[in-house]
């Protein structure tokens, strides 16, 4: 099935998404994401602007791809972890959702009190500068108990320049996480 504009459903002519890996940058993700200023956008991009707004076909569409992938190739994991959204105005934050469903499936555990937003900051893919204090000093690891000697997925919907979940990835080792997968719906194309 595919979301379409004028909310209706019908089959699908996308390919089936699989799982690429970045050799480099060490990560997951399911597919290329063309931001919605580009011309290319294609209809797995449209999708992730319709997740991270919130819609709900968008939402189930994507944690379905994310339980198979789960069960299929991270079933030793013992922890998913959304990073924080970077703005608090949120009134939906898609990635919470999808690791509650997988915690209420019993795919894998979810905690919500892991990692927690200080204050907001712009990511440095808008500003066009990589400040990593100020991503350091705006996410907070609480409860390291949960952390501890665990196999971690570090769960974000579009990766860009990869400073906030390096960064986030980075904090986890140091409070005990044994491994440490980072998983990511989209990977910005630009």
């Amino acid at each position: 099935m595919t979301y379409r504009p004028d909310n209706k459903i019908r089959k699908s002519d996308m390919q089936h998404i699989k799982i690429e890996y970045s050799e480099k940058d060490n990560y997951f993700y399911l597919g290329n994401y063309f931001p919605k200023r580009k011309n290319s956008r294609d209809k797995f991009s449209n999708l992730i602007i319709q997740y991270k707004k919130g819609n709900n076909f968008a939402i189930k569409y994507f944690e379905n791809k994310i339980v198979n992938i789960i069960f299929n190739y991270f079933w030793f994991c013992d922890l998913i972890i959304p990073v924080p959204a970077s703005s608090s105005m949120l009134d939906v934050y898609p990635n919470k959702i999808i690791c509650m469903s997988l915690n209420a499936l019993n795919i894998i555990k979810y905690k919500d009190d892991i990692l927690k937003k200080t204050k907001g900051y712009t990511p440095s893919h808008i500003t066009n500068r990589r400040n990593k204090a100020d991503i350091a000093n705006s996410v907070k690891i609480i409860n390291e108990g949960y952390i501890k000697n665990k196999k971690i997925i570090l769960f974000d919907d579009i990766i860009t320049t990869g400073n906030t979940s390096s960064i986030i990835r980075n904090m986890l080792f140091s409070k005990g996480a044994n491994s440490v997968i980072m998983l990511f719906i989209g990977r910005t194309v630009n």
